[in-house]
């Protein structure tokens, strides 16, 4: 990546590297929009399994468990990837 980088200036990294940061903002907003209505949807399933001692489609509470953790890592990679992002000096190359 290092020779990749070196072909461009460094404001022009620097007004990427805000731009990338700026897109990750609003991918995470949606990441934990989506997690939290997932999450309420196994809450509640949960509930009616549990506390209601209703049947419940368990291929469903495992599909919503699946896509939690999926999200999960998601949200983890984006903020590791923002974290290097941000320490990222152009001026330094580092």
């Amino acid at each position: 990546m290092e020779t990749i980088l070196k072909r461009y200036d460094d404001m022009r990294i620097q007004r990427m590297i805000k731009k990338m940061m700026n897109n990750d903002d609003i991918t995470l907003e949606k990441l934990r929009k989506e997690y939290e209505e997932k999450d309420d949807q196994l809450l509640a399933l949960g509930i009616k399994r549990e506390v209601a001692q209703r049947m419940v489609d368990e291929e469903e509470i495992s599909s919503l468990m699946v896509r939690l953790e999926v999200i999960k890592r998601e949200i983890e990679e984006i903020e590791e990837d923002k974290s290097k992002m941000a320490i990222y000096n152009a001026y330094t190359r580092r």
